[in-house]
């Protein structure tokens, strides 16, 4: 196939507006989940009440591991789930509601307490948290995989829910300016009142794909139908590793989350502690929203051009090329996060936002073609089990890079007792590894994408030989 020859997506493959848009808004749930999270537990925990970086490192290590190892139970759960509402959806609801409680429990703890106290409080809200996530979370990313079969029509799903997406980072973002309000004694007792109306929204928008989103009835689609056989779980979870394409997309994830989520908290730090010398006024905070608002923004609107440019180059070349922006991106923190002009971080965001587009989009959008490599392996589908294991794989490295957070800020010097500024030897290896860890780790990622195996080409033709062994078109089977 040349450049000038691609594949037009049948009709009986599209998937209806309504029901994209649907399935996309429990993505604005998934994002004030986890951004919320863990973007305010340091600001909270730590900057507030005094909470050891690494002891809050340990909490969340120990946090996400439990949740990796809840995710490959949920996604046999659901896998094998057989129900009028399909595999997915009654989990999805359930989710729902457990997620927007436990969100708001984290932040509710009582005033005055040691640290000892707290760091219990955190670690266990943030396990039942976790628990509440993949219940949600496991069932909601398979469904995704099974809305279309067709490649084209899988990123224009991806490119709907990432946008989606991006309102609530929007929403997140807009927390450091809510919650540094001078009606609130501190930022903590800010965030306590904000969680409030945070889950009750979280609540709503995962109902959405629960209640208005469903599969689409094709051949894939087969074991919600009940032909094919329950699949154990470990046998399910071998064979999903054994899968090289797949095991590729996950590797990308966890060294980009190696190297992004590792020094994620520090831009907090370099804002506050570099460019305003320790002030933690509305003034940093203002700052801090905009700066944030501004990824979401540049990446909404970047997931329609590279969704474009994919029609013509294919999602991993268009990956590679985002990728090398949000690498640019990452090396001008250094001379852009300057207190000589604080408005100049608004750059190196606007092209993080393009990688974080390429990141969210064709990633997710190209797991369903490894779970389709797989079916005409092993002749079964487990979109449950795939996304499992993907966000099982998400968890460890995020937890691996969480950990190493802690050991990082505390490395840098830092000391939050101290009162306004931190001293200059400290601010300079913050910016050092702000900027030059995740610089190495997006180069390493350009390279795991470059092995990626999975054409158009080879994706159409891996569908052809699985619609001959079922025996019949889709548009038989649907």
């Amino acid at each position: 196939m040349n450049a000038l020859s691609h594949h037009t997506t049948a009709a009986r493959d599209r998937v209806p507006m309504p029901r994209k848009l649907a399935y996309g808004t429990g993505m604005i749930g998934y994002a004030l989940l986890i951004q919320g999270y863990m973007q305010f537990y340091n600001p909270v925990f730590n900057d507030t009440l005094g909470l050891s970086p690494v002891m809050i490192g340990w909490v969340i290590a120990i946090t996400r591991l439990w949740d990796a190892v809840t995710d490959p139970f949920m996604g046999s759960i659901s896998d094998n789930t057989r129900s009028k509402w399909g595999r997915r959806r009654p989990w999805i609801a359930l989710g729902a509601v457990l997620c927007g409680l436990s969100f708001v429990l984290i932040w509710w703890f009582p005033e005055g307490r040691s640290e000892n106290f707290y760091f219990g409080w955190l670690l266990v809200t943030s396990l039942i948290f976790y628990v509440a996530f993949t219940i949600y979370s496991v069932p909601y990313i398979a469904l995704g995989m099974e809305l279309s079969p067709d490649y084209h029509e899988r990123g224009s799903i991806m490119a709907i829910r990432t946008v989606l997406q991006q309102g609530g980072f929007f929403i997140i973002s807009s927390l450091y300016w809510l919650t540094s309000m001078d009606c609130f004694d501190d930022r903590a007792e800010g965030m306590k009142w904000n969680s409030l109306w945070v889950g009750a929204l979280i609540v709503v928008v995962i109902l959405i794909p629960a209640f208005f989103s469903r599969e689409q009835q094709t051949s894939n689609t087969a074991a919600a139908n009940g032909v094919q056989k329950k699949i154990p779980l470990w046998r399910s979870m071998k064979e999903t590793l054994s899968c090289w394409p797949f095991l590729l997309l996950s590797l990308i994830t966890i060294v980009s989350l190696l190297g992004l989520m590792m020094v994620g908290s520090l831009g907090y730090y370099v804002t506050i502690y570099h460019m305003f010398d320790g002030d933690k006024g509305q003034t940093s905070g203002s700052l801090m929203t905009l700066v944030n608002y501004t990824i979401p923004v540049s990446t909404v609107v970047a997931v329609p051009l590279l969704q474009r440019l994919s029609v013509r180059l294919g999602k991993r070349k268009t990956m590679i090329a985002a990728f090398a922006v949000a690498l640019v991106g990452t090396l001008l923190k250094w001379p852009c996060y300057t207190p000589v002009n604080p408005y100049l971080s608004i750059i190196p965001s606007v092209l993080l936002g393009v990688g974080s587009a390429a990141a969210y989009v064709f990633v997710n959008a190209m797991i369903p073609d490894a779970v389709d490599e797989d079916e005409l392996r092993t002749g079964e589908r487990r979109e449950g089990m795939f996304s499992a294991v993907y966000s099982w794989m998400f968890k460890i490295g995020a937890a691996v890079a969480l950990l190493l957070a802690g050991y990082v800020l505390s490395g840098t010097g830092f000391d939050a007792a101290l009162e306004g500024p931190q001293p200059a030897d400290t601010i300079f290896w913050m910016r050092v590894c702000f900027t030059g860890i995740p610089a190495i780790a997006l180069a390493a990622t350009i390279v795991l994408a470059y092995l990626y195996p999975i054409t158009e080409e080879k994706a159409y033709a891996i569908r052809q030989q699985l619609e001959a062994r079922r025996g019949a078109s889709m548009a038989d089977a649907s």
